[in-house]
């Protein structure tokens, strides 16, 4: 069931009026011997159905749980692909679970529009195996000898990948975007973040799952395998709120295959709430190593180039962003950093909509591939901007030999 979606919040609504309607009419006409109690059972029912009523909305406003696993908390990994989708297992690593994919590609690419696909992922070196979305822009289908780059997307918790289709529109931005110039024709990958029902701040847990090498690892590597991404640090990452918080340390980690990384709303110190403590099972080394502002200062580090971004009003994060530019600054002066605001923003959807565009341009900057001019957020003036470093020549989309996976007719990926 689609918690999400009009037909869910139409049902809850009927509820909604159809149980104070029925206590109402049975208040007068309940037997004596029970009135009281049956009267009392009906103002908790009308309660409890207006709290319900209330957490759908707020539900469909931010986009927490989509489905009943996702609020239950049912495990991923028992997912299947309904047996209507028709899909055959072959070589490929990302099972694309749309039935005629390809042909729907190649219609909409013709018009210069992308299309997003809902995938599964199946993690080899991380054991790992769920399911997200796949976006593949008009380029893809348009020029299979072109090796694209490839932007990784990170949700919040709780939240879902859909978030981003969803509550974000994000094909249409890539589409803007890429139709632009502004950013290069790139790919991009919505993973899950985490499963069980808590959150993962996208690590590999001291004694739990390894979230950190299925997303930083597992999921590139599988992109690229099947649909002929660019190597090297052709790899972007974004994330609001947790994900913020998982771009920047994975692209921290990372930085061989990390060109840029994009924070908006997140927060650099691992494990500050009882919900993720239990990650690192008190161990100092691995919250020092998961905490960005830790690995800043003492590591020095000099790579990926990062965009933190908040909104004006959401004073934690702005502090958050503010503390890890002041810290690269002072001990990592090589570190390309910007600290940006959004005016009149807080911590939701609406501040991440409107910032979206330029921070799909700041990747687009840092990833191969020509540019129009950028889309910039304003700056913080609280946060003083290191000089800025000598830029890298661009490089070039490459243009290898078709992948087998981009060379095939449309219906050899489906049975």
């Amino acid at each position: 069931m689609n918690l999400l979606g009009w037909p869910f919040l139409a049902l809850m609504s009927a509820v909604a009026v159809l149980v104070p309607v029925a206590v109402a009419l049975m208040w007068a006409r309940w037997p004596s011997r029970v009135a009281w109690p049956a009267r009392a059972l009906g103002l908790v029912l009308v309660m409890v159905v207006g709290a319900a009523f209330l957490a759908t909305l707020v539900n469909r406003s931010f986009g927490f749980y989509s489905n009943l696993d996702d609020l239950l908390a049912t495990s991923a990994l028992g997912y299947r692909a309904p047996p209507s989708f028709q899909i055959s297992r072959g070589p490929d690593r990302v099972e694309v679970l749309q039935n005629d994919w390809y042909r729907s590609g190649q219609a909409r690419a013709q018009s210069g529009h992308g299309i997003v696909l809902p995938v599964l992922m199946e993690g080899r070196r991380s054991a790992l195996r769920r399911h997200g979305f796949v976006y593949l822009p008009a380029t893809w289908f348009l020029d299979p000898g072109v090796s694209l780059p490839l932007v990784e997307m990170l949700h919040g918790y709780p939240g879902s990948p859909g978030n981003f289709p969803v509550q974000l529109g994000i094909e249409a931005i890539l589409d803007r975007e890429i139709a632009a110039r502004r950013m290069p024709p790139s790919l991009a990958v919505f993973p899950n973040t985490y499963q069980q029902g808590r959150a993962s701040e996208c690590v590999d847990a001291v004694r739990g799952e390894r979230d950190e090498t299925y997303l930083a690892v597992d999921v590139p590597d599988d992109v690229q395998a099947t649909f002929g991404t660019a190597p090297g640090r052709s790899l972007g990452l974004l994330g609001y709120s947790e994900g913020g918080f998982c771009a920047v340390n994975l692209g921290l980690h990372h930085p061989d295959r990390v060109g840029a990384a994009v924070s908006l709303s997140g927060y650099f110190s691992a494990g500050t709430d009882r919900g993720t403590k239990a990650l690192y099972s008190k161990q100092r080394g691995a919250l020092q190593r998961n905490s960005p502002l830790w690995w800043v200062q003492h590591r020095g580090p000099t790579g990926p180039a990062l965009l933190l971004v908040s909104g004006r009003d959401d004073r934690d994060a702005l502090g958050q962003d503010r503390s890890l530019a002041r810290t690269a600054a002072r001990f990592a002066p090589k570190l390309p950093i910007i600290a940006a605001v959004v005016p009149r923003g807080a911590h939701n959807f609406a501040t991440f909509d409107r910032a979206m565009p330029a921070c799909l341009d700041f990747l687009g900057e840092h990833l191969p591939g020509p540019l129009a001019p950028l889309l910039r957020l304003p700056q913080d003036p609280l946060v003083r901007a290191p000089e800025p470093p000598t830029p890298e020549p661009r490089r070039q989309l490459s243009s290898p030999s078709p992948s087998p996976s981009r060379s095939v007719t449309p219906t050899s990926s489906l049975a």
